[in-house]
């Protein structure tokens, strides 16, 4: 079912409610259409999300169960994506008010972010608070993390992390402005070594890979020994560590070499827009929902005790329905069923 929608700007407000480790059976919808095999304990991450608009929502074999409409939506992250798949599971909807389906997103399409800051390379390399993140799995009781970065620098960065260090809130980051004594040095080399100290008394900790699109990496230093420059960097990733002066070209003093601000936008809620707009009835009690107006498919979800919906359509003792709130809409030709007895109708 297509539905016509236009967007306003509105400012998302955002929410974490808990973070805890939970056994996932315990929170499954009584009617689901396909369940995966047990996951691993994992972060009952929950908030207000705002995905891109028509970000699909998968049963697990990868068939469509709906799409987001690009405003806000309440999601509980259920568990990271399993081994060698990049799909995290999640379940909408808070208890009361919403459509509540349980599935799978990318991770890369899921929101989520640093509240602070996470060591990379301890005490050298951080993935900065209020970064984006993608949630790439479970090691050792935590969640693993992943930033891909294409400038100004060109990789993967990868954290491990408590559950209590991702939110759904992007928090405010904590900057500090370059000291008053610092001098600027551009990286020359495509890829630049790291060190944890000098002289050094190893291999380098990491190497840092400058983005092709780029001519040199801004870092700024206030401190120089024995061939090696103490560089610091700011930004998604946070760097504080030694390189090689000869890797590097050291600008006059106050001169600076500044870099275009990293930003990110966020889509708009959407509206319903119809000739005549459609009647609208509030639930009394969990509705199962399904896709198609027969008894034989499978519900894929609930309609949650006082929500408000849309009927759009009456056919032979089935209703179509929307979320009034549009948070979430069917995929494709697509349409969301219930029974017209269970709406009073």
């Amino acid at each position: 079912m297509r539905v016509a929608l236009s967007s306003r700007p509105a400012l998302a407000r955002f929410s974490l409610w808990a973070c805890v480790f939970t056994t996932l059976s315990a929170a499954a919808p009584a009617i689901t259409r396909a369940e995966p095999p047990a996951a691993a304990p994992a972060c009952g991450q929950r908030g207000k999300v705002v995905f891109d608009k028509d970000t699909n929502l998968t049963d697990v074999s990868g068939h469509k169960l709906a799409r987001f409409s690009g405003g806000e939506s309440a999601v509980t992250l259920l568990a990271p994506p399993a081994h060698g798949t990049d799909l995290a599971r999640i379940e909408t909807g808070t208890g009361r008010g919403s459509f509540r389906i349980r599935g799978f997103v990318k991770t890369s399409e899921l929101r989520i972010f640093t509240n602070y800051a996470l060591p990379v390379v301890s005490g050298h390399v951080w993935l900065a608070q209020g970064t984006r993140v993608s949630v790439a799995g479970v090691s050792g009781g935590k969640v693993r993390v992943e930033k891909q970065v294409s400038t100004p620098f060109n990789q993967r960065f990868g954290a491990l992390a408590d559950c209590s260090a991702l939110t759904f809130a992007p928090p405010t980051p904590q900057s500090s402005a370059m000291p008053g004594s610092a001098r600027v040095f551009l990286m020359k080399v495509a890829m630049l070594d790291l060190y944890d100290e000098v002289p050094p008394t190893g291999a380098p900790i990491t190497t840092l890979q400058r983005s092709p699109s780029l001519d040199n990496v801004r870092f700024f230093s206030t401190e120089q020994r024995g061939g090696f420059v103490h560089v610091q960097y700011q930004g998604d990733v946070n760097v504080d560590a030694w390189a090689k002066a000869s890797d590097l070209i050291a600008l006059p003093r106050g001169e600076t070499s500044d870099l275009p601000p990293g930003s990110y936008s966020l889509t708009t809620p959407p509206e319903l827009q119809l000739p005549q707009t459609p009647r609208t009835l509030k639930t009394t009690r969990e509705l199962p929902l399904r896709l198609a107006a027969k008894d034989a498919e499978a519900p894929i979800g609930v309609i949650e005790t006082e929500t408000e919906v849309y009927v759009m359509d009456t056919v032979a003792g089935w209703a179509k329905v929307l979320p009034k709130n549009l948070h979430i809409l069917p995929a494709g030709e697509q349409s969301f069923w219930v029974k017209t007895a269970d709406l009073g109708l």
